[in-house]
């Protein structure tokens, strides 16, 4: 299987995100860390796809901007490392203010241990702190 992975330099401050297919044809799509909603929802519609779900690698406000409009719009469920959901629940404490960013929920909190079966395609979940704590 040949994966579709598209990267976007996205948000204040031009972190990678990733679109991610089983093939460049395929209709689902795994988004990892939107930085940017809107754009990564103009995206996935210039290719004719659709988000199923949300990874994020860490919590730092960068990778989690765009979390909480993406997941409202296309009801992907978000996957995020448990430790760190606090950093995107309680977003607005953390992120500078010019980042205008927006409280949301982890649908499917991870430790760093997990097979997900997403959109076709199988991410295995391994732990790696030092740029955060739980990162992913």
């Amino acid at each position: 299987m040949s994966l579709a992975v598209d990267r976007y330099e996205l948000g204040p401050i031009g972190t990678n995100s990733y679109v991610v297919r089983a093939a460049d044809d395929a209709r689902d799509a795994v988004v990892i860390d939107p930085g940017d909603g809107p754009r990564i929802e103009a995206e996935l519609g210039h290719m004719g796809a659709a988000c199923v779900a949300i990874l994020i690698t860490h919590g730092h406000w960068d990778h989690v901007l765009g979390v909480a409009q993406l997941a409202r719009t296309t009801g992907a469920p978000v996957h995020m490392a448990a430790e760190e959901r606090m950093l995107l629940e309680d977003i607005l404490r953390w992120a500078p203010d010019f980042a205008q960013a927006e409280p949301s929920t982890v649908d499917v909190p991870l430790d760093g241990n997990e097979t997900l079966d997403l959109a076709g395609i199988t991410f295995e979940t391994l732990r790696v702190p030092g740029h955060s704590p739980a990162h992913l």
